[in-house]
């Protein structure tokens, strides 16, 4: 079961590669009524800016590299094989990446993509 998701992460990963003029690209996979599933890759030095969001809880499942990841107050080193429970409502972000990391994450409900649920807040 892990093999087909790591499998189906890079497949998606090398349709839709990261930009030389970015350091992380998110790509959403699938949308149901209930929830959105995505894959995010970053480079080496990028991450995500700080953000909450309000109304969608966050699954991040780390499938490759090592990275510092923000969970409200607390700052913590994450690598492949950790999960990251983010509640709605709690500021969280994957920065400084040591590595390349990937990540699967899952949003509950459903995440717009063109009406994204994310506040930035540093």
């Amino acid at each position: 079961m892990m093999e087909d998701l790591i499998a189906n992460t890079y497949k998606v990963l090398s349709d839709h590669p990261i930009l030389e003029s970015e350091t992380f690209r998110v790509t959403h996979l699938q949308r149901t009524e209930r929830s959105t599933s995505a894959v995010c890759s970053i480079e080496v030095g990028g991450g995500l800016r700080p953000h909450i969001h309000h109304q969608h809880d966050e699954i991040i499942v780390f499938l490759e590299g090592e990275a510092d990841f923000r969970l409200g107050d607390e700052m913590r080193r994450v690598s492949a094989g950790d999960v990251v429970v983010v509640p709605a409502g709690t500021v969280h972000a994957t920065m400084n990446a040591a590595t390349r990391v990937i990540i699967a994450a899952v949003f509950a409900p459903n995440f717009d993509p063109e009406n994204e649920d994310r506040e930035y807040v540093d």
